[in-house]
């Protein structure tokens, strides 16, 4: 291991500093460090000499010039093995600088707190802690650069056992620049964001953007993936990086997996977006049963009833509080999670009944989300697009609005109920899609079929199978019908209303058949594919 002389220490998170210092300090490495660091040690009791005096130069415009200095860069980025960078550190009496241990302001952190205020988001800017972790990175081979106070213990140990090998010093510099890519996203984002003078804090750019920063930070390692042979992490986006997760929300429970996440969000956005008390089941990330009940106990019922068999397993969402009666009723069920915006105390000591059920008590404001992209990997390729967002639904379908038919019968009041609930349900079912509803309770749902009339028949099946009345029920179609074949199975079900986009070549004949067999159709102009 090459002899570590002198450290330099500029730090804003002093967590772990203090232990840290004593250990190099035991190794007999001098510490060099910046005014507020150099405070910290010295009421530690621990001794360090300050840049300015490595320098003969003072911290100079409120501390925004510390360590920009040939003194200090010099002693990082000498090449120790080339003797013409050596004779240059001595004839300066530049000391070698061995290892450089920087954290930066926290831009993200200071932004959001703010207020929008300019002035104090560009002092949020770090610059000289950056370039420091630059150039030690860059130098890796003769400097040990740390950024990471969760690193210090491996440090001291690796430096006591002598084992600080090229290989890990390698790692601890693409560390280093994967800390100063993020950073530089952030401050990045805070400008593409910034217009007029208005900071739009976590609001996406969109598609009128040349350019969309995407930069991921790992929060949390996966058991794996979609399957057991596949690795699986899960990363936030930085723009988001301070909303708070489902994964900090969870009660109880074992490990999320990948294929829970996928389900939760499903679930949960489902649920959410409907304003009267609401109960979707998710199974496979298709909702399999879904209801408005007028107590949390029947709208979990309802639900459940859609599809008793798939139910087994699901992910339940509620968009409302999960109270002790409720709870009661869910734990007599295999269920994978639930998920509510709030768990009364009393639901939640029920709920340890079931060890392994995971519990989320989450609350997300639906409007965050409406501004991001939908972004997609295809081949190498990125395929974004703005979010199906229920906004985009109710902009061309307003539920409080007249709805008019475009056959001679009307729709009855109960089935515009109906077939609102319906067209919102179809939204989340992966296409093609056909959703039954009655009551405002799905009663049948045919889901990701390659043609749709076999979504029909599969939707028709399920509810005449679970023994349900379809006289009068309204069909959801995702997208248009292409043949009247589909009207004619509805019809000869019982139901009696179809909403669904239009926009076919063949809607004239479609209609007729509507007409022909007396039902009422509904033309939202809005398709809802989900692939």
């Amino acid at each position: 291991m090459k002899k570590i002389t002198n450290a330099l220490i500029s730090v804003y998170d002093k967590e772990g500093l203090e232990v840290f210092a004593r250990g190099l300090l035991e190794e007999r490495i001098s510490i060099i460090s910046t005014g507020g660091t150099a405070k910290i040690l010295g009421k530690a009791g621990i001794t360090t000499t300050k840049v300015e005096d490595i320098t003969n130069f003072p911290e100079i415009l409120d501390g925004r010039v510390k360590t920009l200095n040939p003194t200090i860069h010099g002693g990082i980025l000498a090449i120790r093995e080339n003797k013409k960078h050596m004779e240059v550190l001595e004839s300066l009496k530049i000391p070698q600088v061995d290892l450089v241990v920087v954290n930066l302001y926290p831009f993200e952190e200071i932004r959001e707190k703010s207020c929008g205020d300019e002035d104090k988001i560009i002092e949020g800017i770090d610059i000289g802690g950056s370039t420091l972790i630059r150039a030690a990175a860059k130098n890796f081979r003769d400097v040990i650069v740390v950024v990471d106070p969760n690193d210090y213990q491996e440090i001291l140990s690796q430096i006591k056992q002598k084992r600080l090998d090229l290989s890990f010093r390698k790692e601890l510099a693409k560390k280093a620049f994967q800390h100063t890519c993020y950073y530089d996203g952030a401050v990045s984002d805070y400008f593409l964001n910034c217009k007029n003078g208005i900071d739009h804090f976590r609001i996406n750019e969109g598609l009128d953007s040349e350019s969309i920063l995407l930069h991921l930070k790992k929060i949390k390692q996966l058991k794996y993936g979609e399957n057991p042979h596949q690795k699986a992490n899960v990363y936030v986006n930085l723009r988001n990086n301070t909303v708070p997760t489902i994964l900090e929300n969870q009660i109880q429970g074992g490990e999320i997996s990948f294929n829970n996440l996928l389900d939760i969000e499903t679930a949960y956005r489902c649920a959410n977006e409907i304003e009267e008390k609401c109960c979707v089941i998710v199974k496979h990330n298709n909702p399999c049963g879904a209801a408005i009940g007028e107590s949390p106990s029947q709208a979990f019922f309802h639900a459940k009833a859609c599809d008793p068999i798939s139910f087994f397993g699901g992910v339940v969402a509620f968009n409302y509080e999960i109270g002790y009666e409720l709870a009661e009723i869910i734990t007599t069920y295999f269920l994978e999670a639930v998920i509510a915006p709030s768990i009364d105390s009393r639901a939640a000591t029920i709920f340890q009944k079931k060890k392994n059920l995971k519990v989320f008590s989450h609350k997300d404001s639906l409007e965050n989300t409406f501004h991001d992209l939908d972004i997609k990997k295809v081949n190498g390729l990125f395929l974004a697009q703005e979010p199906d967002s229920s906004e985009l639904g109710k902009a061309f379908f307003n539920p409080c609005k007249d709805i008019k038919s475009v056959t001679s019968t009307p729709p009855s009041t109960q089935q515009i109920k109906d077939a609102n609930f319906a067209w919102h349900i179809a939204k989340y079912v992966k296409s093609n899609a056909v959703v039954l509803c009655k009551n405002q309770k799905t009663i049948g749902i045919g889901a990701g079929q390659m043609s749709r009339i076999d979504a029909t028949k599969i939707a028709i099946q399920k509810a005449i199978h679970n023994k349900f009345d379809l006289s009068d029920a309204v069909a959801a179609s995702d997208a248009f019908f292409p043949f009247k074949d589909n009207i004619e199975e509805i019809a000869k079900s019982g139901a009696s209303c179809i909403i669904q986009p239009g926009g076919s070549i063949k809607d004239g004949e479609v209609v007729a058949a509507a007409e022909k067999l007396g039902l009422s159709m509904i033309l939202t102009k809005v398709r809802h594919f989900r692939h």
